[in-house]
Parts: C-alpha cells; structure tokens; sequence
C-alpha cells in the first residue's frame, strides 16, 4: 500500500506540506473531496506525494516514463464499508490514458481503475464497482479536449480483451510478456509512442507491439538497432518473431506459433502520415497549411450564387425589354400603316410631324422685273 511510501518521503517535503498547506494540496482535496455522492463520506485528510518525492514509488522510473506529479490518498466510509482511492496525477491526458490501460485487467476483484482528463484513479476495496461512486470520481476531475491517443487505434482489430497497452518508453514494454529483452535497445527520443495487444494465433497467444516515431530519421535509427537485436538472436528464436517497418511505424510480433496467420494480422498496418497542429481556433494554423473554413465556403458559395442569379435577371429583363420594345413599336408602326391603308391615303405626302409647308408655286414675281430673282430659276432667267 502506498501509505508506507507516504510515510518514508523526506522530511524536507513533508514539513513542508504540514506546515503551511500548499495550492497543490488544495488541488489535491479537490480532486478527492470531503463527500462522494450522498453516502461515502471521507474518513481522513488528504495524504498528498508530491512530484518531488515520487521516486520512493515502486517503478519509480515507470511512472516517470508517464509523467506523473503527484498521488493523492484518501479513505472513505458508508457505514461499515471502506474504500481507498489513490488518484494519480500526470503532465499530459496520454500519461493518465497510459497509466489506466498498464493496469487494465492486472487486478482481481474489490479494484477498479478508470482516467479522466490526467487523472488515473485506482479504487480498493469491496464496492469498488460502486457507478454511482465512479461516476462522482469523474466529475471531480476536468475532463481533457483531446480525448484518448490516437495509435491504440491503430492496432488491428480482435485484440483480446483487456490486453491493449499504450507505452511511453522502454520500461512500459519491459512489463509486456515477450518484449522484456527489448529494454536496453528501445530509443523513446523525440516523443516517441508505443501500443501493444495480445491475438489468439494458432494453439497460443502472439504478443504485438507498435512504435511510432515522429521522423523518418528516428525510425530508421531505432530500426536499425532492434533489427541489430533480432539478427543475434537464436534461429529458433528468429522463427518466432516478426520485425517491420511501416512508415514511421515499427511493428514487432513475438512468440508466434503460426507465421502465416501472424504476418497476415502484421500487414492490416498501415502508416498514415497527420499533421496536428497545436492550437484551439483556425487562425493558430499558418495560413499556407490552413484546411478551408466549411462556414466560409458555404459562404462564398452563397454569395456566388446570389451574384450569379442577380445577372441572371438583369439579362433576363433586359432581352424582355428588348422584345418587348420590338413587339411594341412594330404593332405601332403596322397598326398605322394598316389605318392609312384603309383609308386610301397610304401614298400621300405626309410630313409625319404636323408642319406648316409654305407653298409659293401660284405667287412667282414678274418675269419683267429682272433685279429680282424668281423663286425656282436660274441665272439664265433673270
């Protein structure tokens, strides 16, 4: 139990935290409160290790693999039961998820483990299985937006039932069944993530392990030496084992009995490169890697519509005037026509405009008074 470690951390941390209580102790009486649900009340104050004290842990260097800061104790009562919950606490919600998933199926009854958000809570005693309980733990920790890791999701499917693993360095696969001689030449450098599942294959069970790497050159490095590591080993031994590279990913299967059914669950890996970038809003993106906004795009293509129909109709009502126009001064011009016609005067003069017309034919001057010239003749007639 982990109220023994609780009591071998130094003197300098503990006098610390029973002088003056710390922000981080507060924190810690909030993730476990004085109350869960109606009846389980706290029967004690808060036991609190901090991150400066957690390599009294057994597997310190384990738990450091999945960035803990500090564990929380606190004992609770409802009448005669008792429980102990020991709430973990992690740097990054991958941390608390890998915690939670190492456990996962290690523990008989009168446990139960679960993770919210960085925290990893593990829960002793007989009503340990208690929902109600639970489900009061949860809310008591923020839950985190990225949710789970992603490469446990990459494993292939009918893995048996609680053996998914998910790893953040050598000692993490260390405690996996058939990956322990890996320890002195697994590399983590660079952030690097690993995933495990047991399969049924032939009369046993075969052991998988993924390992993804950020860049091709750290996983052509790490290759390079777990290939080293598999070529020294015994030929038997090399039968029974499967090392690939897929992409950044590196895939190694041990203790197999049937090879065509291990490289055949082997080769459902496949590398699919994804770029994540840090950031909560669109403009944390660099506007050259920028994915379309889908409400802007709706947008432009509504405003392409509304521009495109609005010339629509302005050509529409123009050809309409246009027609129009033709239809109406042609009527016009042939219903006249057609009355001039009727009335027997089509071939008349008409000055289409009602204007006086000054006729001088019967008022010519004297052809005898030379010095002034008659309308509508020559020099000649002067």
């Amino acid at each position: 139990m982990f109220l023994l470690l609780l009591l071998a951390v130094p003197a300098r941390a503990q006098s610390r935290e029973t002088l003056s209580p710390s922000l981080s102790n507060r924190a810690a009486a909030e993730i476990l409160p004085s109350r869960l649900t109606e009846n389980w009340r706290a029967a004690g104050e808060v036991r609190k290790l901090p991150a400066t004290a957690t390599s009294v842990l057994p597997d310190a260097a384990l738990y450091s693999e999945f960035g803990l800061r500090s564990l929380s104790i606190r004992n609770y009562a409802k009448g005669t039961e008792r429980i102990t919950i020991e709430a973990f606490e992690t740097n990054t919600p991958a941390g608390a998820y890998g915690l939670f998933t190492l456990h996962l199926g290690a523990r008989e009854t009168d446990y139960r483990d679960l993770h919210q958000g960085r925290h990893y809570f593990r829960i002793t005693g007989s009503a340990a299985t208690d929902e109600a309980l639970t489900a009061a733990l949860r809310q008591t920790a923020a839950a985190d937006e990225d949710g789970p890791p992603v490469l446990p999701s990459h494993l292939p499917a009918n893995a048996l039932p609680g053996s998914e693993k998910y790893l953040l360095g050598p000692a993490g696969v260390a405690r996996l069944g058939g990956f322990d001689d890996l320890q002195p030449v697994l590399d983590f450098t660079g952030g690097a993530e690993a995933a495990a599942a047991s399969y049924k294959n032939g009369a046993g069970q075969m052991e998988l392990l993924l390992l993804e790497y950020h860049t091709p050159q750290l996983a052509s490095d790490a290759f390079a030496k777990l290939q080293g590591h598999f070529n020294s080993l015994p030929e038997n031994e090399q039968q029974r084992r499967i090392l690939k590279r897929v992409g950044n990913y590196i895939v190694q299967a041990t203790r197999i009995e049937d090879r065509a059914a291990a490289q055949s669950l082997v080769d459902q890996i496949k590398y699919t490169a994804k770029v994540y970038w840090q950031g909560k809003k669109i403009s944390d993106i660099p506007l050259d890697f920028r994915p379309p906004d889908p409400t802007a795009v709706q947008e432009a293509f509504q405003t392409t519509a509304i521009i495109v129909r609005s010339f629509y109709w302005i050509g529409l009502m123009l050809i309409t005037a246009i027609l129009l126009g033709i239809i109406a001064g042609g009527t016009f011009f042939y219903w006249n026509r057609y009355r001039k016609r009727k009335l027997g005067i089509e071939d008349v003069f008409s000055d289409a405009g009602g204007s006086v017309r000054l006729n001088l034919d019967d008022f010519l001057l004297d052809p005898e008074t030379p010095e002034i010239k008659q309308i509508g003749k020559g020099k000649a007639d002067r």
